[in-house]
């Protein structure tokens, strides 16, 4: 990964914190093309995001494994630079509603 894609992931784990939640790096053995950060919500939301820098561009397998998890009904974008961060964190952080109640089974 590129510094310019790491500084885009950075800035995306800070504005996951900023509604609370965090991110992991995922890595899936065997599987090529996963998105590269989950995002873990307070309110149960698992939002995964593929990162690429402003002028990146999604491989073919990036585009197979993304659709999916869509069809599987999961949350998954790409975005392309801080600019698409904050696309998403408009279309999706903000609009989570955040509960602080974790349920125990």
């Amino acid at each position: 990964m590129g510094n310019r894609e790491n500084k885009v992931e950075k800035y995306l784990d800070s504005r996951v914190k900023a509604h609370g939640g965090f991110t992991r790096k995922w890595t899936s053995p065997g599987h090529v093309g996963v998105p590269d950060r989950l995002c873990f919500f307070p309110c149960g939301v698992l939002v995964m995001v593929e990162v690429k820098t402003k002028d990146g561009k999604l491989s073919e397998p990036q585009r197979r494994e993304m659709a999916r998890l869509v069809d599987q009904g999961f949350m998954c974008y790409p975005v392309f630079g801080v600019e698409g961060v904050k696309a998403l964190e408009d279309k999706v952080f903000r609009r989570l509603k955040v509960s602080d109640n974790a349920e125990t089974i």
